[in-house]
């Protein structure tokens, strides 16, 4: 991995948004579209995947991998016992990139080792029963969500075509990688041409087919991250965080945080005091 993608991975969250195991002698679930991944690891019987009109076979110790906002069929056409592993979650770095997009994961592929992913995926349930929580078991939680991800990755990255040109891109990796850490430095898209030697529609255009946005949409986007953090949890003005955040004309970092947010910074901060207070 190189040092750009590691600096990177530090600044990524994994959020787990629902988890179960289910055991079923029927499924019928059609045309389905969520905001978040889906994981679905077939332990036994046998289960289908459609997604545009492609249909695949599941069987005992593959994943169903499904991006978001991909819709899909995940059914049944057979009455044996079908046992599921799944979750639901997201993984992004600040809340604006997906990570997992850097990756052409299939949608379904065996696992390298299914007797190791079950055996953390129940000790991760466990881990995150409610009824106990605390400190430690949250930190374990936590980890065990990561052994999982990492178990995942490890099988799907092994498969033909699974990876992107990301690790042979270094050059955008820098970039993704400064506009990440340092989204207030006042960096235009002709500036990052120079830097390259290329040419900047080119520049654009090679940074979203790699990443999934231009590279001014992801300083937009960190800006505005950083500009809700600041509103949050800081007594900085308005002005004040507009400025930090390398913005010389108030009005424009108004206009821009109203068209991401819906409402104005001043507004926004206010909202969040009143949410803060009558909790």
């Amino acid at each position: 991995m190189s040092d750009s993608l590691s600096d990177l991975l530090r600044h990524a969250e994994l959020q787990i948004i629902q988890f179960d195991v289910h055991r079923r002698d029927e499924m019928k679930t059609l045309n389905r579209t969520l905001p978040f991944y889906v994981m679905s690891y077939l332990k036994s019987g046998s289960a289908k995947l459609r997604i545009d009109g492609e249909e695949m076979e599941l069987e005992p110790g593959t994943v169903a991998f499904i991006p978001p906002n991909v819709a899909h069929d995940h059914y049944k056409d057979t009455s044996d016992p079908t046992e599921f592993l799944w979750w639901h979650f997201t993984f992004e770095i600040e809340g604006v990139m997906d990570v997992m997009n850097m990756f052409q994961i299939p949608f379904v592929f065996h696992l390298q080792d299914h007797v190791y992913f079950e055996k953390v995926f129940m000790e991760f349930m466990e881990s995150a029963d409610a009824r106990m929580h605390s400190l430690p078991r949250s930190i374990l939680t936590r980890a065990k969500s990561l052994e999982l991800l990492y178990i995942i990755l490890n099988s799907a990255l092994r498969q033909k075509n699974a990876q992107k040109d990301v690790a042979k891109s270094d050059v955008f990796l820098d970039m993704l990688t400064r506009v990440v850490q340092s989204p207030e430095e006042p960096l235009t898209l002709q500036q990052m041409a120079d830097e390259l030697h290329m040419h900047p529609t080119y520049v654009s255009n090679r940074f979203k087919e790699l990443f999934g946005k231009s590279p001014l949409q992801v300083q937009r986007e960190m800006r505005i991250q950083k500009a809700k953090t600041l509103l949050e949890t800081s007594d900085l003005s308005v002005t004040e965080i507009s400025q930090r955040l390398g913005y010389s004309e108030l009005q424009n970092f108004t206009r821009l945080f109203k068209s991401y947010v819906g409402i104005a910074p001043t507004q926004f901060r206010e909202l969040n005091r009143k949410w803060r207070v009558s909790k």
